[in-house]
C-alpha cells in the first residue's frame, strides 16, 4: 500500500515538473525569468565497437517554472491525500 502511494506521489511530481517546464517555455517571451535555469548532466560518452559507434549523454534542465510546477503538484497531492 505504501509503495503504491509513493509511486503515485513520484509520478505526480514528475508530471508537475514536466508541465511546469512546458509552461515556462511557452511563457518565456512574456516572463523570461520562468525559463531561466540550470543545466545539469553528463558529458557525451562515446563508444566505438568497430561495427557501430554509440554516444550517450544525459542532461536535465531545471528551470524556475519547472520547480513551481513541481511545488504546485506537491500541494495538490498533499491536499487530495488529506480528503
Amino acid at each position: 500500500m505504501r509503495t503504491r502511494r509513493t509511486g503515485r506521489i513520484f509520478i505526480t511530481l514528475l508530471v508537475g515538473l514536466f508541465f511546469g517546464a512546458i509552461l515556462g517555455h511557452i511563457l518565456k517571451d512574456v516572463l523570461p525569468i520562468l525559463d531561466e535555469g540550470l543545466k545539469v548532466g553528463l558529458k557525451p560518452f562515446s563508444l566505438n565497437l568497430y561495427l557501430f559507434d554509440m554516444s550517450l549523454s544525459l542532461y536535465f534542465r531545471i528551470t524556475l517554472a519547472a520547480i513551481i510546477g513541481m511545488l504546485i503538484a506537491f500541494l495538490v497531492v498533499d491536499l487530495t491525500r488529506r480528503y
